[in-house]
């Protein structure tokens, strides 16, 4: 009796020390394949998310936990971003590499760029308006990629820049001057200078492949790498470029977003499972939960106004796509 009496108080205080708790899973009945980034609308409490293989971007609608809308026309969705500062929404399409931009309050398209095939993640510079557009590489049949610089308030192109592959994810400094571009297939990072928008540095991380997700711990000048192989959480002095630190993640892994509050990191990938990393301080890391998603559940996002990571989990067998979202626990 007190064995057991002993048993439900170690459980009760691991589910309370949890770093996260499910609170929400919505469906997404209509979505089948692959689920690619996605973005949110924190005033209008939406989610945008790419359902790459049925060529549309789903419209969530948080509060009442639905799907409001399906917004048709695109040709293998991957990139998305919603920019509350211009009330625009940007997709960008791997298959047509496009770059198309819709009003953020009508969903209807009003103008479509250019980019190359390929097209994917979207980085955005507040402080400029700008947005980051990764195309090009293999994708395009071609060697080098492609990171194409737009006005969010216009939409005009201001700027097409060169890397050594197809340009990935990108994240920007707010007190700086910096922005980081990966190019995972060459295990780069890219720094470049936003205002002259020329390659300041760019930095080789040994023993790595597929560095495909990033964010960024200013504070501390921490850049955190999402790497597919080996699976892990790899720690960049962001000034120097310098391996600080490298922690074993969830294997697939597509997404990962830093908490500064918490300092928490949170990674997801395929393999199927959401994994938490604590910040100790600047230089160390420990992994403190794993907690099971779904097969293939790759692509997440963290919304710090909410307090909510959200995972999406593609169809399989036995159940239909879901938006699974957790919040932070303090």
């Amino acid at each position: 009796m007190c064995l057991a009496c002993a048993l439900v108080s170690c459980a009760a205080f691991a589910q309370h020390q949890a770093p996260l708790r499910s609170v929400q899973v919505i469906p997404l009945a209509d979505v089948s394949g692959r689920i690619d980034h996605f973005s949110a609308d924190v005033k209008g409490r939406r989610v945008f998310l790419a359902a790459l293989e049925k060529n549309a971007i789903e419209v969530v609608d948080v509060a009442s936990g639905k799907v409001a809308r399906t917004l048709s026309g695109f040709a293998k969705p991957q990139g998305v971003l919603f920019v509350p500062e211009v009330n625009k929404l940007f997709v960008a399409s791997g298959r047509d590499g496009t770059l198309k931009t819709l009003d953020g309050t009508t969903l209807e398209v009003t103008s479509v760029a250019m980019v190359s095939l390929g097209a994917d993640a979207i980085g955005y510079d507040a402080e400029a308006k700008e947005i980051y557009v990764g195309s090009g590489g293999g994708d395009a049949g071609k060697e080098l990629g492609d990171l194409t610089v737009f006005d969010a308030a216009t939409g005009r192109q201001v700027a097409a820049l060169s890397t050594d592959a197809h340009a990935g994810g990108s994240v920007a400094e707010r007190r700086g001057a910096r922005m980081f571009v990966l190019v995972p297939e060459k295990g780069q990072v890219v720094v470049l200078d936003r205002k002259s928008r020329k390659q300041i540095a760019k930095w080789i991380v040994p023993g790595i492949e597929k560095n495909v997700a990033l964010d960024l711990d200013e504070a501390n000048h921490r850049l955190f790498l999402g790497v597919r192989t080996p699976p892990s959480v790899v720690v960049l002095d962001s000034d120097s470029g310098r391996v600080v630190a490298s922690v074993p993640a969830v294997a697939i892994l597509d997404g990962l977003s830093f908490d500064a509050a918490t300092r928490r990191i949170y990674v997801t990938g395929g393999e199927g499972f959401l994994d938490v990393v604590q910040q100790l301080d600047a230089d160390r890391y420990e992994r403190i939960a794993r907690i099971p998603t779904g097969p293939v559940a790759r692509t997440s996002l963290f919304v710090p106004e909410w307090r909510r990571v959200f995972v999406a989990v593609p169809r399989d067998k036995e159940r239909g796509a879901e938006l699974r979202v957790f919040e932070v626990v303090p």
